[in-house]
């Protein structure tokens, strides 16, 4: 069903932790403390400024956003930009998932998917820098690993974003005349096998620092088993109310800022440009992609539908700038 016409424009885009305690319904395991463990083993291990991002990172996570995998939010982290890079991928996809029953030959594919998506990020990462104080410096490689979907659509997805923009929005690379070190070469066939063709790339922006540095994501998704997991695992358990309020925040995390806001019953309407508008029915989240197709996706996955909105507002901004 195509959402309403726009309502009156209100409300704010700033994040407001007192209103969003008293829209939780549950405490979510996790939130509030750190599931993946301490990143000092991880520090010790990356050379600066990889080193030093960490040290960046939140010890606690008061946030959704922060939260461990296994309570809905995102496992991420810095990657270094040297020969290191893959062997680190594949040390924090394991740490991402040291505590779940996944079996050992999908965490094995998933290990060595990871790894090739890093060694093809060092050929398209570029320096940035950050103006004024001691911040994460721009465009480092980041891995992001959460889950999406349930029973027997559960995906543990993995991606791994840098500050090339190269690719076509929503497209695969193509791979078949493509020289061996190229970001869309042969090492990518290993993933597409690995994942079964469940994998791409898309447009978005950072996760870490105080600069939120457009971009892409490269990306693969395992299918998790029927049964292996419990359903509520990675699928955070608070009231709609509250997921919309925490989906307000996440898009302004990401530099998405200017939101405009307006609730009615059940009904919210977030108004991130004059050409993309995210409607809250219910437990269901839509909006209009820039191909003018309408998009849904349940509120309960909010990682994934924060980033397919990221990822349509970055595809419309690159359209309005080519226009130009």
């Amino acid at each position: 069903m195509r959402p309403p016409t726009p309502a009156d424009s209100g409300g704010s885009a700033h994040w407001n932790s007192a209103r969003l305690e008293g829209a939780r319904l549950n405490s979510a395991p996790g939130v509030g403390a750190r599931s993946d463990g301490s990143h000092g083993s991880s520090a010790a291990l990356l050379g600066a400024p990889v080193a030093e991002a960490l040290a960046f990172m939140p010890d606690s996570a008061g946030r959704l956003a922060d939260a461990g995998i296994s309570s809905g939010g995102c496992f991420v982290r810095p990657l270094p930009v040297d020969p290191t890079c893959a062997s680190a991928a594949r040390r924090f996809f394991r740490e991402a998932v040291s505590s779940l029953a996944i079996p050992s030959g999908l965490v094995h594919d998933g290990v060595t998917m990871a790894s090739e998506l890093a060694a093809n990020t060092l050929h398209a990462h570029r320096d940035a820098t950050v103006p004024g104080g001691r911040q994460l410096p721009a465009g480092i490689p980041e891995i992001w690993l959460y889950f999406r979907g349930t029973g027997r659509t559960r995906e543990l997805v993995c991606k791994v974003f840098d500050t090339e923009r190269g690719w076509t929005a929503g497209s695969r690379p193509g791979m078949s005349d493509a020289p061996l070190d190229s970001v869309s070469g042969r090492g990518l066939q290993v993933v597409a096998g690995l994942s079964a063709g469940q994998w791409g790339c898309h447009l978005s922006r950072s996760r870490l620092g105080n600069w939120k540095v457009p971009g892409k994501a490269v990306w693969f998704s395992l299918r998790i088993p029927p049964g292996v997991l419990p359903d509520h695992l990675g699928r955070p358990r608070y009231s709609a109310d509250w997921l919309t309020d925490e989906l307000e925040a996440m898009l302004a995390d990401r530099g998405l800022s200017g939101i405009v806001r307006a609730d009615l019953d059940a009904m919210s309407a977030l108004s991130v440009s004059r050409h993309l508008t995210v409607w809250r029915h219910g437990e269901e989240v839509s909006w209009r992609s820039p191909s003018g197709r309408y998009e849904r996706m349940d509120l309960a996955d909010l990682i994934d539908a924060v980033e397919q909105i990221v990822c349509a507002h970055e595809e419309t901004a690159l359209g309005e700038s080519a226009a130009s």
